[in-house]
């Protein structure tokens, strides 16, 4: 239950996050691949909405965004062929609660007069949303622009996710293998937004919290 009780933590959300970015590539090639990644990515978003609610406000603020794409991802593990307007809505809702649960991260990182061992697990866990709120952006603009992204030989319906999660950290962290490429204006302008934004992450965010740490240290 303490695991339940206590509020406004990282920990579960770090958890949950690179037990995501574990199974999305490995498990798309199984049959019941989608069904654990859909599992494991409604366990992000619930960690997500409990660990910013830091108040009253911000866990109802949560739930709200957050209960519906809960819902979403959990008929993905009962319904694998769901329609387009299906796969439509489970996207849309889970960059709406990802990226709001990053805002909040950020504002306390950016605000925070003390780094603790949580204060460096949420800014890991805000570089890895960063990484795939994008990720699920993409898959967004893939249903409704269809080849929006050329994916590369062997592509599949299947694999699409995995890829383009792949795909946005190549773009996050600024390595640019060119292997996956954006083909319309949307794909673009969301590539080069991520880009621009991880670095400033890293430049901003992480350095701030390196400045107290040392400021900190030398008190």
């Amino acid at each position: 239950m303490k695991f339940l009780q206590k509020r406004g933590t990282y920990s579960r959300l770090l958890t949950s996050l690179v037990l995501l970015g574990v199974t999305a590539p490995f498990l798309s090639q199984f049959s019941y691949g989608p069904k654990i990644v859909n599992l494991v990515f409604a366990a992000v978003i619930f960690s997500a909405v409990w660990d910013v609610a830091r108040t009253p406000r911000l866990l109802i603020i949560g739930l709200v965004l957050g209960v519906p794409a809960f819902g979403a991802r959990l008929i993905g593990i009962v319904i694998i062929d769901k329609p387009l307007f299906t796969n439509v809505i489970t996207e849309g809702l889970t960059v709406l609660v990802l990226f709001y649960a990053l805002y909040e991260i950020v504002t306390n990182l950016v605000t925070t007069q003390e780094v603790t061992a949580d204060t460096l697990r949420g800014a890991i866990s805000a570089y890895l949303l960063l990484g795939i709120g994008w990720a699920s952006a993409y898959s967004l603009v893939e249903l409704l622009q269809p080849g929006a992204f050329n994916l590369g030989a062997g592509a599949t319906s299947a694999n699409q996710s995995p890829n383009l999660l792949y795909y946005s950290f190549v773009v996050l962290t600024t390595l640019g293998f060119g292997d996956i490429t954006p083909l319309t204006t949307a794909s673009r302008g969301l590539t080069w937004i991520e880009a621009v934004t991880g670095q400033l992450f890293i430049a901003t965010t992480i350095a701030r919290l390196v400045g107290l740490k040392l400021f900190g240290e030398t008190r």
